[in-house]
């Protein structure tokens, strides 16, 4: 059995954990001062390129003649700007499984001081005339250039017109590369789909692909803007959906890519972070373009004017009301959570192993169970080589890979696999001379080990998992363990922290029911590692070694003490001897 004082000692650590987490709450900064006047921001001639763009080139696919006829109408407008300076980035990249050439068009204006800002906007349109979206973007791009060029500007600008955005946001990976000084970039901000009619919320768009978290003063500077132009409140994420982004880390749109390569980029859009359809960018609203440009024109010239850019804040954080949670804080309360059950679960096997050499194979018994999620795991590989699932280039938009009728097929073949794996592995088998703790014990070190490993991989994540390792504790309690369907329950409902996490970001970026497919493309183009899958291989294993614990018989032969008896000892005094015939004196 398990020894409780270690589990309740090594307890102790969360709690102090815990109370550390609520001594450092910090203040959400305040957002950076506008200017004392902004021009008001004329959509009419943004409007115009846009309706120009979509009728020179009403086909944009990556690498198309019309992509190259938008990227020449940009780069025209970019030379007749006075004291700027254009240039052309070509790269190669794919689009459809076929290869294409791309090219980024930047114009540099230079500042009076040091310090750099960066503007994006994607230029091609995967399907449609993208008029709302890549055409609108392009349009209050040039116009936010000519705008801003006539005025004298602290800080160097640079815009940037990218190709490839609708497949994977090739055009901003590559432009980060052209950059001359990507360390002076005080803040990216992106123009996402701005002529959506309707607008809607979230109109600023911080989320990435790694469990960072962008600037704290540059997002709630960018929300009051935002605010104050559409009329509506600009709120982020609440506390378990920042801790949702931070665990699933899923971000659509070009901000994503640039964060990845190490920029505070945000984006700026009419309609939310999912792409609109081709049907809904069939139109330009010139409203919703004019309170976009608002926006953007109103930020940019706040980060311009302000004495420092945006305050850096935490590296990783969650909003908690009007404070922030850092993410070290986070990442030691999970790691205290999760060595406990850990730390128990060993004591309780080496114990055992002790006593019976024989107990070690009970950890390759535990992780013999992890071969069924594995099985599983591997077939979704060759899926993808043999191009029954698709492997886009993340970030990739929902719309263009929708589960269809591959996604059932896909998923049935999945789970055949696992089933197949069952019978071959019979995981409900328990050795015969093994006891239930000692097989718990052995499921807790497999499932806490992995935990550990998500752990250093994503200590958020490994927050919503930790519940995962204590389930072992249930088949090892001294009383027996329960019945198997009751751990079965608890295992899943450790589980559920993690699906709700999934279930926030799925309902954010509304994917609705194709959730669980597009969480098998991100499997497919390596969002999700392998190493990351592995290690949920593992969890899962553990965690079905805990069901199987319940239903070891096993009982221990312990080795009986020697028995002296006649013929051990024929002494005086042995128990069961001849008494002596020799008379005392």
């Amino acid at each position: 059995m398990f020894d409780p004082r270690i589990y309740r000692a090594a307890l102790i650590p969360a709690v102090a954990a815990f109370v550390l987490m609520m001594f450092s709450l910090e203040p959400v900064p305040n957002p950076l001062e506008p200017p004392v006047s902004t021009p008001t921001f004329e959509a009419g001639d943004a409007t115009r390129i846009a309706r120009e763009i979509v009728a020179v080139a009403p086909n944009r696919e990556p690498g198309s003649e019309g992509d190259r006829a938008a990227a020449e109408l940009v780069r025209e407008r970019f030379e007749a700007i006075e004291g700027g300076q254009v240039s052309t980035q070509d790269f190669s990249s794919s689009f459809d499984g076929a290869d294409v050439d791309l090219q980024n068009v930047l114009l540099t204006i230079p500042g009076a001081s040091g310090g750099t800002l960066l503007v994006v906007a994607a230029r091609d349109a995967a399907e449609g005339e993208g008029a709302a979206t890549s055409a609108a973007a392009t349009g209050l791009l040039v116009s936010l250039a000519e705008n801003l060029a006539a005025a004298r500007r602290e800080r160097t600008l640079i815009f940037a017109s990218t190709a490839g955005g609708s497949d994977g946001a090739s055009g901003a990976e590559e432009l980060v590369d052209a950059l001359p000084a990507t360390e002076t970039i005080g803040a990216a901000v992106v123009i996402s789909q701005p002529g959506a009619d309707p607008a809607e919320r979230p109109h600023v768009i911080t989320s990435g692909t790694e469990p960072e978290s962008v600037s704290p003063q540059l997002a709630e500077t960018a929300r009051v803007l935002a605010a104050g132009e559409f009329g509506e409140r600009e709120d982020g994420p609440g506390a378990f959906g920042g801790l949702a982004r931070l665990a699933v880390p899923i971000g659509l749109g070009e901000q994503a890519a640039l964060r990845r390569a190490g920029l505070e980029a945000i984006a700026i859009s009419g309609a939310g972070e999912r792409a609109l359809s081709a049907e809904e960018a069939a139109s330009i609203s010139t409203e919703t373009l004019a309170l976009s440009g608002g926006t953007t024109l109103s930020l940019l010239l706040t980060l311009d004017e302000a004495e420092r850019g945006p305050a850096p804040g935490p590296d990783e954080y969650i909003r908690l009301g009007d404070n922030l949670i850092p993410g070290w804080v986070l990442s030691l309360l999970a790691i205290a959570l999760i060595v406990p059950p850990l730390l128990a679960a060993a004591d309780t096997w080496l114990r055992e192993q002790r006593l019976d050499w024989r107990t070690r194979r009970t950890l390759f018994w535990a992780l013999e169970r992890a071969l069924v999620p594995f099985a599983a795991l591997l077939l979704a590989y060759l899926l993808g080589l043999i191009g029954l699932v698709p492997d886009p280039r993340f970030p990739y938009d929902p719309a263009r890979f929708p589960p269809g009728a591959a996604a059932p097929v896909a998923f049935v073949v999945l789970a055949a696999a696992a089933v197949l794996a069952a019978l071959l592995i019979r995981p409900m088998r328990t050795p015969l001379d093994s006891e239930a703790h000692t097989l718990a014990a052995a499921a807790g070190i497999v499932c806490g080990g992995a935990l550990v490993g998500i752990w250093l991989l994503n200590p958020y994540l490994a927050l919503l998992l930790f519940p995962a390792a204590h389930v072992w504790l249930l088949p090892a309690r001294a009383a027996g363990p329960p019945r198997a369907a009751l751990i079965a329950a608890v295992a899943l409902l450790s589980l559920m922290p993690a699906f709700a996490a999934l279930a926030s970001v799925s309902a954010q970026l509304d994917l609705g029911l194709a959730a669980p497919w597009h969480l098998l493309l991100m499997i497919e183009d390596g969002q999700i590692g392998f190493g990351t899958s592995l290690l949920w291989c593992a969890m899962l294993g553990g965690l079905l070694a805990c069901v199987t614990a319940a239903g070891a018989r096993g009982v221990r032969s312990r080795e009986a003490a020697p028995i002296r008896g006649m013929g051990s000892h024929a002494g005086p005094g042995a128990l069961g001897s001849i008494p002596s015939s020799v008379p005392r004196r």
